[in-house]
Parts: structure tokens; sequence; C-alpha cells
């Protein structure tokens, strides 16, 4: 009799997020802020991933035919944004967004944690 191992692997899916170049691996099924903040990346967001603070939004600027379908509740939250910002690019709630293949979004504000950790420039010396 054979064996078979079945892997317990998740199928994972690149998405690169502009401007900073920051390289996402993202599990099926996994929205693209917990991906980004399970590498350690600090996503600019007010509800944490509650879906209703639209902070977390990002422009689809590739792969948006690799995205999940934007629910009702989502869609509601992405109507708090300016109509002129929805009628002129694809955007989609980072905390909302599952990926089905690679993609590319733009996010400014996503950074390291690591640099919110450094001191300010502008701190005082201690004398």
């Amino acid at each position: 009799m054979t064996r078979r191992i079945i892997s317990t692997n998740a199928r994972t899916h690149t998405v690169a997020v502009e401007p900073r170049g920051i390289l996402l691996e993202v599990n099926e099924g996994e929205s693209v802020m917990a991906a980004a903040e399970r590498s350690g990346y600090h996503w600019p967001t007010l509800c944490h991933g509650d879906g209703t603070c639209s902070i977390c939004w990002v422009e689809v600027t590739v792969g948006g035919e690799h995205l999940s379908a934007a629910t009702d509740a989502e869609l509601a939250t992405l109507n708090l944004l300016s109509p002129r910002l929805r009628q002129s690019r694809e955007v989609r709630l980072a905390c909302q967004l599952r990926v089905t293949g690679d993609a590319v979004v733009r996010k400014p504000g996503v950074r390291p944690v690591a640099e919110e950790e450094t001191p300010s420039v502008n701190a005082s010396v201690a004398e």
C-alpha cells in the first residue's frame, strides 16, 4: 500500500504594494492587510480590519481579475470615499480584499513596523 503525503501549506499569491515596492506573500483566504501585518508591516487603519473606516483603501493597478468580489458591506464602506476617487480608479479595502492570483496595489503609508520604533530625529538629547 502506498501512502500519500498531503501538503498542509496554503496556496500563496504575491501582492506588490507601491510606492515602496513591498512584496507580500498572501495566503489563500487571507486579506491583503492581514498578510502585511503578519509580514511585519504597518498598514494604515482605524478599525483594524472590521471594514468600517475606509482608511485602508488601496488602488488596484494590476491583477484586478484576481480579486475576491466586494461584499455589500465593503461596498457600503467604499461609498464613504469620494465619488470622484471611486470613478477614476479601482479601489478596494485592504482589510476585506482577498486575492486568487498575483496583483499590484498602491497604498502610501505602508511601512515596516520597525520604522515606528525608530526615535525621532528631533528627539532631545540627554545631557
